[in-house]
């Protein structure tokens, strides 16, 4: 009875072992100890050992690329290609509406150019209006201002139109005490001509950066647009599948229907 304690001791890599009054050392090395050896007057203690397992995922060293799959496009390539010119990824995944991105880009720059030059002309037209200041004869001046007040110190002013010209025009048109630089029998009606002229040339600067966020959303859609058009030109190769849109007219109006088909 000893004896078989003692090989099934061995078993669990135990060691040594007392039978029959004598210490018999064994051990195993298939396996880790599981009781540790203990004096003669004790009971062996259980030890509770744990492996630890390393395991690395993916190809191992050394083993080539797998293969490309045919006809998969690069949807980070078609997303990058209508985000430099919308409709580029689109005609790169085979889809013709990336013409309607194109035709949009074209139209955007086009309206954005025609905007910008009427901005520019009109403010050129306000500027040739009010004349220089510095001219009695223009429109405001700093002459006829000073001559209506005699204790006033025109050099700050000066200095405004000489620094920022813009500033200086929105000063004389907003603030009534530089009425009197106006010319002209009635010098608020001057100042409103100016103004109007002003006004024209903000709303078409206005309309100049409407037209640059429309071309720039355009880009950003169009980005979007070609990496799902390139996404479905994919989806059938990675898994399989086919995407099968019908339409139809019944009663009491037209249908659509769409199936994924997956082939095993």
């Amino acid at each position: 009875m000893r004896r078989a304690a003692a090989i099934l001791l061995l078993a669990l890599g135990v060691g040594p072992v007392r039978t029959a009054g004598a210490a018999v050392s064994m051990h195993s090395d298939l396996a880790p100890a599981m009781v540790a050896p203990a004096a003669a007057d004790a009971a062996p203690e259980l030890i509770l050992a744990q492996r630890v397992i390393d395991r690395a995922w993916g190809l191992p060293e050394g083993a080539p690329p797998p293969a490309p799959v045919p006809g998969l496009l690069s949807e980070g390539r078609a997303l990058a290609l209508s985000a430099a010119i919308p409709g580029a990824g689109q005609l790169y995944a085979g889809e013709t509406s990336g013409l309607l991105f194109a035709l949009a880009e074209v139209a955007g720059w086009t309206t954005h150019w025609l905007f910008d030059r009427n901005a520019r002309r009109e403010r050129e037209q306000a500027d040739r209006f009010v004349g220089a200041p510095a001219d009695p004869a223009s429109a405001w001046s700093f002459d006829r201002w000073q001559k209506a007040h005699p204790t006033s110190d025109p050099a700050s002013l000066e200095a405004l139109y000489a620094g920022d010209k813009e500033a200086f025009y929105n000063l004389i048109v907003s603030d009534p005490g530089y009425i009197d630089g106006w010319s002209g029998p009635d010098p608020n009606a001057t100042r409103t001509d100016f103004q109007h002229l002003r006004d024209l040339s903000d709303g078409s600067l206005d309309r100049v950066h409407a037209s640059e966020k429309v071309i720039w959303l355009n880009h950003m859609i169009a980005a979007f647009d070609a990496l799902r058009a390139a996404r479905i030109h994919n989806l059938p190769i990675r898994r399989n599948l086919e995407l099968h849109i019908e339409s139809s007219w019944r009663r009491p109006g037209p249908t659509l229907t769409a199936a994924l088909e997956r082939r095993f």
